[in-house]
């Protein structure tokens, strides 16, 4: 019995002693195989008519205005975040923290802007006004957020996965459009690559993490 043990413990050292080499060695390869690769987002759908809305200052913004910015494109309302979700559209504060302030601080976004569509239906002078006041109490004075109105939207007139944003009513908060509640972005290519339910805000959260792949995506091509 007693060389049987002799036996034994030798063997038992030997494997934990083998453990350890193998998990050195498994750390030492993930540590020097490089940047982990990343697969492109998908692309959705391509925005292939023009596009036509007015800013606050009455200054019709196209796409020649938007070429060579990664989009964020989404509805939004002067009474935001108030009565939300039934007039604000967004999950406003949280969309601010996560995607305007990044735009503001972060160098690497300096490519990205945010088009708002304002559901507010008033004459371009009350707009003006209304605007105005919306980014002073906000404190939302950088120009790449950018607030405009228009009647139609040729960013999400797209056919998507799950059929068409501008024609398919919003069955779960009573919007007359499904478009209303999202936030489509869009590359400097004009393709939609990602959508988002950004009434939601997981899904505002997650608009971050995607713009970086997508930026990522861009520098390396």
């Amino acid at each position: 019995m007693i060389n049987n043990l002799k036996f034994l413990i030798p063997k038992k050292g030997a494997i934990i002693l083998s453990s350890i080499l193998i998990f050195f060695l498994a750390l030492i390869f993930f540590l020097t195989k490089g940047d982990p690769v990343f697969p492109p987002l998908p692309t959705f759908a391509k925005v292939e008519k023009e596009v036509s809305f007015k800013n606050e200052n009455g200054k019709i913004i196209t796409k020649k205005d938007l070429e060579g910015k990664i989009l964020l494109v989404n509805y939004l309302s002067t009474t935001c975040p108030l009565n939300f979700p039934k007039e604000c559209p967004i999950s406003f504060g949280v969309f601010k923290f996560f995607i305007y302030n990044q735009l503001v601080d972060n160098t690497g976004f300096k490519d990205v802007r945010v088009v708002s569509v304002f559901l507010d239906s008033t004459d371009s002078e009350t707009f003006s006004k209304k605007i105005k006041e919306f980014r002073a109490y906000h404190q939302l004075d950088s120009e790449k957020w950018i607030f405009v109105q228009g009647n139609e939207n040729p960013f999400f007139d797209v056919n998507l996965s799950q059929g068409n944003p501008w024609n398919k009513k919003d069955t779960i908060y009573g919007y007359e459009k499904e478009a209303y509640i999202m936030t489509l972005m869009i590359d400097k290519e004009f393709n939609v690559r990602g959508k988002y339910m950004t009434i939601l805000a997981p899904e505002v959260r997650r608009i971050t993490k995607e713009i970086s792949l997508l930026i990522r995506e861009e520098n390396e091509n």
